[in-house]
């Protein structure tokens, strides 16, 4: 099984950490066994760094997404292929209000777009 991962650039606050680690020990624990289990995730500092901690800490095999380069048209290339290689997709924003220029947002609105189901975590 393959996860995506998108957060905010301001970490993930502490019942968003628990709430994902409550999530993949569900998964890993209950449904798949830990086998094939890939966390696909951005690679940034904060969240995403956190998220695939956490993933590790799980057994999960990780895949961090490089972009090109370091300007918003390839991190949101990047954010699309992470949503692409993902059967659904893991949300960490920084507020519940959706707003249109914020990369995590355009992550969800992608995979909505796309049909990939998504699971926001609450702050």
């Amino acid at each position: 099984m393959d996860i995506g991962f998108t957060g905010t650039r301001k970490g993930m606050s502490d019942s968003q950490k628990i709430a994902l680690d409550h999530l993949l020990n569900a998964i890993s624990g209950d449904v798949y066994q830990g086998d094939g289990l890939v966390f696909h995730h951005g690679g940034e500092p904060h969240s995403d760094k956190e998220a695939a901690d956490i993933a590790r800490g799980r057994f999960w095999a990780t895949q961090r997404h490089r972009p090109a380069k370091k300007d918003a048209k390839h991190l949101l290339k990047r954010n699309r292929e992470i949503v692409k290689a993902s059967e659904f997709l893991i949300a960490a924003p920084d507020s519940l209000t959706e707003r249109q220029r914020s990369g995590t947002w355009y992550t969800v609105r992608y995979a909505r777009e796309t049909e990939v189901p998504v699971i926001i975590l609450d702050r």
